[in-house]
Order: C-alpha cells, then sequence, then structure tokens
C-alpha cells in the first residue's frame, strides 16, 4: 500500500534532543504518524527519543508541539530548515 503525501506543510517539527525524554506524546498525538520513538541501541534498547521519519507526509499541524510536556518540539519554517 502506497502513502499518499501529505499538503506541503509550512513548518515542520524539530526536536531537541536534549529536552526529550522519550515519553511517546506527540507520536500518540501525531495524525498523518510520522513521528516515531527510536533508539541509540540496536534492539529498540536504551533512551528513546522523537524522530520526523517522513517530513514530506507531514502536515505541520503543530500538535506534537502542543502536547510535548518538556517543550522539546518546536515548529521550524521550511525556508529555516537545512538541505
Amino acid at each position: 500500500m502506497n502513502a499518499t503525501p501529505g499538503p506541503r506543510a509550512r513548518a515542520l517539527p524539530e526536536v531537541d534532543p536534549a529536552r526529550c525524554t522519550g515519553c511517546g506524546r506527540c507520536v500518540a498525538q501525531c495524525p498523518p504518524k510520522v513521528l516515531w520513538l527510536e533508539t541509540e541501541a540496536p534492539g529498540g534498547w536504551g533512551p528513546k527519543q522523537a524522530v520526523l521519519h517522513d517530513a514530506p507526509r507531514c502536515t505541520g499541524c503543530a500538535q506534537c508541539a502542543v502536547v510535548c510536556p518538556f517543550r522539546a518540539i518546536t515548529m521550524v519554517r521550511r525556508s529555516e530548515i537545512q538541505a
């Protein structure tokens, strides 16, 4: 099943690894399911971090940033994102 790309978002979530605790609230709130939790160690062991995996499908809704209790997610305009 192919994923249909979402509308082009004006801003994308940027996760601050120093503030992210890996609680998963942003992942649960993400409507297009483009945020995932990842670990540095193989097999899912170790501390978790939220990561934007599918930027083209992100709608830019900012719900992830709103629900983050640690203020680890900020919305960054696409023009400000380093390519």
